[in-house]
């Protein structure tokens, strides 16, 4: 599985279509995002490789970016969207567009982290003629 990177938002239909997402929030100049990034990345590998059934779909978006701040403050997360980017290497789960867990500091979770919340909010899903449940935030 590989991470699609959204630079100008022509990927925002796709991640809201999704029906499970994992979103990293990029800026190019914080410390804490660098390393949150590292582990996204190494997550969204394993994920591919230990879980494909889940059919998680990974993306990276640009949190600087106006667009990025429309789509965030949409969500209604409080701690997003407020037309600044924290810079923290946010990570947030998406269900069909909807917000079911979020992360704000990134850098305080290791590739295995992400990848038991991962499996945590969606492995029952996942079970053939499983009833959805919702778990998260």
């Amino acid at each position: 599985m590989s991470v699609r990177e959204d630079t100008d938002g022509a990927l925002l239909p796709a991640v809201n279509a999704a029906p499970r997402a994992l979103v990293f929030l990029s800026v190019p100049w914080s410390g804490p995002e660098r390393a949150a990034r590292v582990s996204f990345r190494a997550a969204a590998a394993q994920l591919a490789a230990e879980s494909p059934e889940l059919g998680v779909e990974c993306f990276w978006l640009d949190e600087e970016a106006e667009w990025c701040q429309e789509w965030l403050a949409g969500l209604g997360l409080p701690q997003l969207g407020g037309g600044y980017p924290l810079g923290a290497g946010s990570t947030v789960w998406l269900e069909s567009g909807r917000a079911v867990s979020l992360e704000v500091g990134g850098c305080s979770l290791q590739p295995g982290g992400i990848v038991a919340r991962s499996r945590w909010l969606w492995a029952r899903h996942a079970e053939p003629g499983a009833a959805p449940d919702r778990r998260g935030m």
